[in-house]
């Protein structure tokens, strides 16, 4: 979220949450929480996400809470009335006050995007533990804008941008840039045309998704793109890009795997067609081979010969001499019969070469049609239609994971949950191999407090979060394999790879976890190779 669009939320959330009540505060999944709150009108939902790369801050409709594998929040302020809502004037904070002295600050900016509640200028409460109870509420930062103290001549056009108003939205600067031609224009030029920008977001936003995924509160006039969608005001701009995001992360995922496997096949078969190829080659050694061996046995009589190589008058080419590698502890005659099988090798791996070489043509164009088909689904709902119909083709495509092994080569069961790879250790030493091969963005887990295997979902390079759905039948797979399989709930650790290390000298399987999060899940036992 940018400052500007805050501004505009500030607004809407005036009128919308002043006089208001919060009633119950739960955070159903990481970096997501929601407030129910009672208007004077009617009920709704006031929902943030704190993930990187998706914070955000909206209302939507009303619907009653999850009550599994959630904690309650902030409940000082339950049926407290709010008495305002604020920003402060140069910074992506915003502040829920209430009637008996608390305020809920939001951080809308950073990885430590948070939600806190405070009295008295302390914070009393955290949503996560970027920020500590007890410490000073973190004062906003205030910037005087157009006020350039040093000097930026030497910057990228962005960069004096950003330096003459650091709020400007850094989504649309290049598309700035080269329509407006921004490259070659002096200081003062660049000063007029980020003050006309900054006045329009001001005064008059156009609150537009483009065709190319990206929101700007920017009109036509000034930055040109074609507009997808306009929306009647700031709240449904973040909702739509909010979920958008969502979809787009998880048919990411899905697609990945699939991709990864496809490029894979892909590559191996053209591999595998540039030696078939090459096999005439291969009939050439089977005619030498053969000469070779006629020529031998028309010198069988010498019988052995204690030497490496024979020199002997060439049949096919006469007047000339050809030197033919023999083994010593043959004869002539069984070096002669070694050469017709040799020829006769030869000669079967060229026939099946150009018996495989259709066959593999094949397989490459099916898999080029099929990658060519899932790189352009740019829809969820679609891709998932996609697979469908494609189910049988596409089985041998997954879980390639980009890696020259096998399934059965790796040292921990396999298994797929809607397209996202996932290892499970098999023992103490292949907990250890499975944490060790792991990327560092992969999702690991393991039940809390007892003897289990290790799970990862790989995630290859991806910094976000499979959807909760996978996280959770992961996690009951995770509980099965473990001391806690017996019990109807268990808490199963949720953490990435590169929270996760081995202390030097600690025994096979033994880690330590420097950052969790804990679901509570049914143990159920997982299909695995």
């Amino acid at each position: 979220m940018n400052y500007y669009e805050l501004i505009y939320l500030n607004r809407l959330l005036k009128n919308k949450l002043s006089g208001s009540v919060i009633t119950n505060t739960v955070s159903p999944y990481k970096n997501y929480i929601e407030f129910f709150v009672e208007g004077k009108n009617n009920s709704f939902r006031l929902c943030f996400s704190s993930a990187p790369g998706n914070i955000a801050l909206f209302t939507d409709s009303y619907r009653g809470a999850k009550k599994n594998n959630t904690i309650n929040f902030f409940e000082e302020i339950y049926g407290v009335e709010i008495t305002d809502v604020s920003i402060p004037d140069t910074d992506r904070w915003f502040y829920i006050h209430f009637e008996n002295g608390y305020k809920l600050s939001f951080r809308l900016f950073s990885n430590r995007a948070n939600v806190f509640l405070s009295k008295d200028g302390v914070i009393t409460e955290v949503y996560k533990e970027y920020d500590e109870e007890g410490e000073p509420v973190p004062a906003p930062q205030e910037l005087d804008l157009f006020q350039v103290e040093s000097d930026i001549s030497n910057k990228s056009t962005k960069n004096k941008l950003v330096a003459l108003n650091p709020m400007l939205p850094r989504q649309n600067l290049k598309d700035l840039i080269e329509i407006h031609e921004l490259d070659s224009a002096d200081l003062p030029k660049l000063e007029s045309f980020v003050r006309k920008m900054t006045g329009a977001m001001e005064t008059e936003p156009s609150f537009r998704l483009l065709e190319n995924g990206e929101t700007t509160l920017l009109s036509e006039n000034l930055l040109p793109l074609k507009t997808q969608m306009v929306y009647d005001d700031i709240n449904h701009l973040i909702l739509d890009r909010y979920k958008n995001y969502s979809r787009n992360q998880r048919l990411k995922q899905r697609k990945s795997s699939i991709i990864k496997g496809l490029k894979t096949k892909i590559k191996r078969t053209k591999s595998g067609l540039k030696n078939l190829h090459q096999a005439d080659k291969g009939l050439e050694r089977a005619e030498k081979y053969e000469q070779w061996g006629h020529i031998l046995m028309a010198n069988a009589h010498i019988g052995s010969v204690n030497s490496k190589e024979l020199e002997l008058d060439d049949l096919y080419n006469a007047g000339e001499k050809v030197n033919i590698p023999i083994k010593r502890e043959l004869d002539i005659a069984e070096n002669a019969q070694r050469y017709y099988k040799k020829s006769a090798s030869a000669e079967r791996s060229f026939q099946e070469a150009v018996q495989r070489i259709p066959k593999m043509e094949k397989e490459k164009e099916k898999a080029e049609q099929l990658l060519e088909q899932a790189e352009s689904i740019n829809n969820l709902w679609e891709f998932q239609d996609w697979e469908k119909e494609h189910e049988e083709e596409l089985k041998e495509y997954r879980n390639t994971d980009g890696s020259e092994s096998n399934t059965e080569q790796l040292p921990f069961y396999t298994l797929d949950i809607k397209g996202y790879p996932v290892w499970i250790g098999k023992n103490a030493k292949s907990n250890d191999k499975l944490v060790q091969m792991a990327h560092k963005e992969d999702v690991w887990m393991h039940a809390r407090k007892v003897a289990g295997s290790h799970l990862i979902i790989k995630m290859g390079n991806d910094k976000g979060m499979p959807p909760k759905d996978v996280l959770l039948e992961a996690a009951s797979y995770a509980a099965y394999n473990s001391k806690a399989k017996g019990t109807k709930l268990a808490p199963v650790i949720i953490t990435k790879k590169k929270y996760v290390r081995k202390p030097k000298g600690s025994p096979p399987g033994a880690v330590l976890v420097d950052k969790e999060s804990v679901e509570m899940v049914e143990p159920r036992k997982p299909d695995v190779k």
